[in-house]
């Protein structure tokens, strides 16, 4: 084992499982920061593995530690860092993949069209980017007795996120309760269409 293998591990194991678990959730949450909220699949890797390929290369000399220019936290977070940019300029040489199928949509967007809203345009998610459209329609679902949980699956559709998987995995929540709540916003937004201006 080379010197700097061995104060890296000799550091680690100073660690108490808190102070382990409390330096991987901010190095995800780092990760996270870089590599986008939502999708948790980088080419086969998620981001706990980029966390764990920075130890692993730490304790194997792939990876030195030079303590005498930064402390062990700072070496982890720029190999991290560093690990990142490498996957982004990997991806960047990629070639990007086809669009399998152009009319694939979420089925969030398969609202049916009820009889009596035939000929109404709706214009409350067509023009999200309005502010002030947003605001109106954030006050009438709060009005509503919207939950939070709608609330922030309200925010994913403005931000382009429809699919539940997808604001699930931003969100954090179980897929199970963004389905349940998803099916709640859509009633609720059915209902305050027409009060949107």
């Amino acid at each position: 084992m080379d010197k700097s293998s061995k104060e890296v591990a000799d550091v680690f194991s100073s660690y108490t499982i808190d102070q382990l678990n409390d330096l991987i959730l901010r190095m995800r949450a780092f990760a996270k920061q870089r590599l986008g909220d939502y999708n948790d699949n980088h080419e086969g890797q998620q981001k706990l593995d980029f966390v764990f390929n920075v130890f692993q290369k730490a304790l194997t000399d792939i990876r030195n530690w030079d303590k005498d220019k930064c402390d062990f936290e700072n070496f982890l977070f720029g190999v991290l860092k560093s690990e990142i940019s490498a996957y982004h300029e990997k991806a960047k040489r990629r070639k990007p993949p086809e669009e399998e199928d152009e009319n694939d949509e979420s089925y969030i967007l398969d609202i049916p069209v009820y009889s009596e809203e035939v000929g109404f345009d709706d214009l409350s998610f067509d023009e999200v980017d309005n502010k002030k459209l947003k605001e109106n329609y954030v006050t009438l679902l709060k009005d509503s007795g919207a939950s939070d949980l709608e609330m922030l699956i309200f925010e994913c559709w403005c931000e382009n996120i429809y699919k539940p998987n997808e604001i699930s995995a931003f969100l954090e929540v179980d897929i199970t309760e963004v389905y349940n709540a998803v099916k709640r916003l859509e009633r609720r937004k059915g209902k305050l269409n027409s009060q949107v201006k």
